[in-house]
């Protein structure tokens, strides 16, 4: 694969994976001090992590789940946001303004925060409650291995998901089938930056836990990092409004999941294959994870999305472009 380092991934992987006592650990302590509910707040990228586990939390669980957006839940508040909540949040720089800002606002209400932190000694680590360290490169399908761990580890305490044992094992040797599912994506991937690295606005349509995902790919990697002109739409969204700006040569991308939305997703591409002549199709369930049960599919199939898009499209993009990801024009480069 291009520009893929095998031996680093297996580090990270294993890195990634030797966290799962301390999330643990965490979960079952904030388990036994006791919660109401469970709000997720951050910002950007990270946000977008964590919504597919809200979403997929609101139909396996009795506990409340929110998610918030860390710069205006400061603002605005939550009547629902209180000391019987605990709080999900991540940074992978652990000096994301409003992240810093969002855990300060529940440190002064005595609301109990555990944050995903990238680097140790800073104000995320040293502010937040519970503080676990990232030692994993910049790899999105890290974090959400490590967000499964601790979102059905709480679950698992409730008495609400008794498979925890055995996901939270599979899941260590999911990498494995992740790479797997790079290598087959490989060419299209190449194919695909090769052919609309160019073009004027590329749409990008998924559903149901899938939608998050492909909100960060077009925001994050597509606008960020390579800034190409692009939109997310959510499929059930997509009969709504972006369907009349479809040419016959728009390029529109449909990422199918494998949830209960699945029939929306059929819908969205029996009509774009009608619309447009550069319609493409990126279906999950042509992808298959050995290691891990068909009945984690739908958990795991964020973790699938980003190893396509995040982690081999983008990097494609990178090399027909010449446009490194890591630069960028405003964020971060000065105050605003």
């Amino acid at each position: 694969m291009y520009n893929f380092d095998l031996d680093a991934y297996y580090t990270d992987a294993k890195l990634t994976y030797e966290t799962r006592a301390e999330i643990e650990r965490v979960a079952d302590e904030v388990t036994k001090e006791g919660f109401k509910n469970i709000f997720f707040i951050s910002s950007g990228g990270s946000l977008a992590v964590m919504r597919p586990i809200q979403y997929l939390l609101r139909s396996k669980t009795k506990i409340p789940t929110y998610c918030e957006i860390a710069s205006e839940v400061i603002l605005t508040g939550n009547s629902q946001l209180n000391e019987d909540s605990i709080v999900i949040t991540s940074s992978k720089s652990g000096t994301t303004k409003e992240t810093v800002e969002a855990i300060q606002y529940c440190n002064e209400r005595n609301i109990r925060v555990i944050a995903f932190c990238g680097k140790p000694d800073t104000p995320v680590d040293q502010l937040a409650t519970y503080s676990i360290i990232g030692k994993a490169k910049d790899a999105v399908e890290f974090e959400y291995i490590q967000h499964y761990l601790l979102a059905f580890r709480l679950l698992y305490n409730n008495g609400e998901f008794d498979a925890y044992e055995r996901l939270a094992a599979q899941l260590e040797k999911l990498p494995e089938d992740l790479i797997a599912i790079k290598e087959q994506f490989e060419p299209t991937a190449a194919a695909i930056a090769e052919k609309y690295h160019n073009s004027n606005i590329q749409y990008w349509i998924g559903g149901g836990s899938l939608a998050p995902e492909i909100y960060l790919h077009a925001m994050c990697i597509l606008e960020e990092m390579q800034w190409i002109r692009t939109k997310s739409i959510q499929s059930a969204e997509f009969f709504h409004g972006t369907l009349e700006v479809i040419e016959k040569d728009t390029p529109v991308f449909l990422v199918k999941g494998v949830d209960a939305t699945r029939p929306i997703d059929d819908r969205v591409e029996n009509l774009i294959k009608k619309l447009s002549d550069e319609a493409v199709i990126i279906d999950v369930a042509d992808f298959k994870t050995p290691h891990v049960d068909d009945e984690f599919k739908e958990i795991i199939a964020s973790s699938i999305v980003t190893t396509i898009l995040d982690e081999r499209l983008a990097i494609h993009y990178e090399r027909v472009t010449g446009h490194d990801l890591t630069i960028r024009r405003y964020y971060r480069q000065f105050e605003y």
